[in-house]
């Protein structure tokens, strides 16, 4: 068997489900940035993220367990599902986060809109993708429309360690998904989210165990009012575990690269949400970047219907 064999080739049906799942998964992986930033005016940083993720992995385990059954979940290869989970999810998340705070507001959206690049040096490496001139062309647009849609430009970043450390998050987190796909791949999807989700929960809370240890800061438990419980069970039900479940379905069906386009869309997602909900005034440069970005991933994928979508 070749190695082209590994790429996802999908039917344009199941395509359409794909990118379906694909572009619902970024709208509610949105609406977690205007939340959060509403919620870390009480909450630590790092309490946030793992009370967050306590609450998907709940949620993602019951449903797992209506799904499955006991016998299928016991049956898991859990070492290699939380040490993908672990390294690709739960390390990504913290070094994005140390990265961030090591650098400014406008590195880590240059470093995310890196995503499609190395998605596409992943898949030319393991599974033998063929870097052809439509799809590098939907590569450029994407990444174009990413840093457009973010209003950043790449000689304002902080080129430093947090930049180093904003990047080898987006690697993990791009050889998290696709460890997922290929080698949890005798799961249902709900049960590779479950248990990768789950690795990502030990890490984060070894993290938070320390810093508790040692008095560092982003550990306090914030407001727990009504509003707030409400928002918080909805960022972690609808923009992390849900997100991330049909984030791993869709890059199942299309592959890390494909997938990975549509993250560049998420600040214009971001932007349509707090003016829908908060007032805020249209951005018409991030909508032109959301069309650069919806232009690569056409392109990109025509490159797979041109080859008859076997």
């Amino acid at each position: 068997m070749s190695r082209n064999s590994d790429i996802p080739i999908v039917p344009p049906a199941g395509a359409l489900k794909s990118n379906l799942l694909c572009f619902s998964a970024m709208v509610m992986w949105s609406f977690a940035f205007p939340i959060a930033e509403f919620l870390l005016v009480s909450w630590g940083t790092i309490a946030l993220v793992l009370v967050r993720q306590l609450i998907a992995v709940s949620a993602l385990f019951c449903c797992w367990l209506w799904i499955d059954g006991w016998v299928k979940i016991c049956r898991a290869d859990w070492y290699r599902g939380i040490s993908v989970g672990g390294v690709g999810f739960g390390l990504g998340s913290m070094t994005f986060l140390i990265g961030q705070d090591l650098s400014d507001a406008v590195t880590p959206a240059i470093a995310a809109s890196m995503m499609p690049i190395v998605g596409a040096l992943l898949e030319v490496t393991f599974d033998g993708r063929r870097m052809q001139p439509r799809l590098l062309l939907g590569i450029v647009f994407a990444l174009l429309g990413g840093l457009l849609a973010t209003g950043t430009r790449m000689d304002e970043g902080n080129f430093g360690w947090g930049s180093l450390l904003c990047l080898v998050s987006v690697v993990l987190f791009a050889w998290g998904t696709r460890a997922t796909t290929k080698g949890l791949h005798s799961l249902s999807f709900v049960g590779q989210t479950t248990i990768t989700m789950s690795g990502s929960l030990c890490i984060v809370f070894s993290v938070y165990l320390v810093m508790l240890l040692f008095g560092i800061p982003g550990t306090a438990i914030g407001l727990l009012d009504t509003g707030h419980i409400v928002l918080l069970l909805f960022t972690s039900t609808a923009s992390l575990a849900l997100a991330q479940f049909m984030w791993i379905r869709s890059a199942s069906g299309l592959g890390i690269l494909l997938a990975s386009l549509h993250m560049n869309a998420v600040p214009f997602y971001v932007m349509v949400i707090v003016v829908l909900f908060l007032g805020e005034g249209w951005n018409w440069w991030q909508a032109a970047g959301a069309a650069l970005v919806a232009m690569g991933v056409l392109l990109a994928q025509s490159v797979s219907r041109g080859r008859g979508w076997r």
